[in-house]
């Protein structure tokens, strides 16, 4: 991956207070359409006075029931995460691990498993340590600064059919690709994803399609990790939008305050509002 800078425009970098910020916004497509904002996001510091463990959760649900599903998989991971602090857990990578398997657990066992489904990331952050899984195309950047630029230092892998490992696991599994963009199910032809993992979709397990989240636990540079961005590909997926550009709009932002981040960011996609629903959480470290 290549440096994404952006230049926060002269003086020094700003550190931002350490905290969460969330907006979210249904897209025009489903606005409407009269169809509810199918994401959910969280975003919560649990502690204070600087030692607080900051958590971020982004869910993008999908098919009929696609809001019910993403509700469900965020209030399981963060009650998970909370029961674990509670407990007196202290390392990140099982809070993560632990939150996709209850919601994964807690998914599979609803009624609305079968026919709808949601991509999700879960972030953790306590002291120096962040903890990241992801399932799906809700894709999690972490922002550094380096000589006063702004740049994407580590960016999560989307699971779509591009990403060679997953295509040939759908392929291995006997799924049906279409036009490389669709996985469709072999059995009902009328049904299919863009994502190759995602949570719930039961239908869609037996061609390759999986629940497991994908791992990454990163040690924050004190100096230069500055923010963390989480969000749906209603985001992402925008004309225009790419990880130079956001960094370029939460540099300028950020000089105002953490909250101006997110809602900065939604502003861009465009002036009439997201095509898709769009869920942003940040995360000042």
């Amino acid at each position: 991956m290549g440096l994404f800078k952006a230049c926060f425009g002269g003086g020094e970098a700003p550190r931002l207070k350490r905290g969460v910020a969330t907006v979210s916004q249904t897209g025009v497509m489903h606005e409407q359409g009269g169809v509810p904002n199918q994401d959910t996001g969280v975003a919560e510091e649990v502690g204070s006075g600087g030692d607080g463990v900051l958590i971020a959760c982004v869910f993008d649900g999908h098919g009929d029931d696609g809001h019910e599903i993403s509700a469900l998989a965020a209030k399981l991971a963060l009650d998970e995460i909370k029961r674990m602090l509670g407990a007196g857990e202290t390392d990140v990578t099982k809070m993560v691990s632990s939150s996709f398997r209850v919601s994964n657990e807690g998914v599979d066992r609803s009624q609305y498993a079968r026919t709808s489904g949601c991509t999700g990331s879960i972030v953790v952050v306590r002291g120096k340590e962040l903890a990241v899984g992801n399932v799906g195309d809700s894709s999690v950047v972490l922002m550094a600064t380096k000589k006063n630029n702004l740049y994407a230092r580590w960016v999560s892998t989307d699971h779509r059919l591009d990403e060679p490992t997953e295509r040939q696991r759908i392929v291995d599994h006997g799924g049906i690709i279409y036009e490389e963009q669709y996985v469709v199910d072999k059995v009902e032809k009328n049904k299919g994803l863009m994502v190759t993992r995602t949570m719930g979709d039961v239908d869609m397990r037996p061609n390759g399609v999986i629940c497991d989240p994908e791992m990454k636990r990163l040690t924050l540079d004190d100096s230069n990790d500055r923010l963390l961005v989480v969000a749906s590909d209603g985001l992402w997926d925008e004309d225009g939008m790419s990880f130079q550009f956001a960094c370029s709009i939460a540099a300028k932002a950020a000089r105002r305050d953490l909250a101006a981040v997110p809602k900065e960011l939604l502003k861009s996609v465009q002036t009439e509002g997201p095509a898709d629903d769009c869920t942003i959480c940040a995360i000042a470290l």
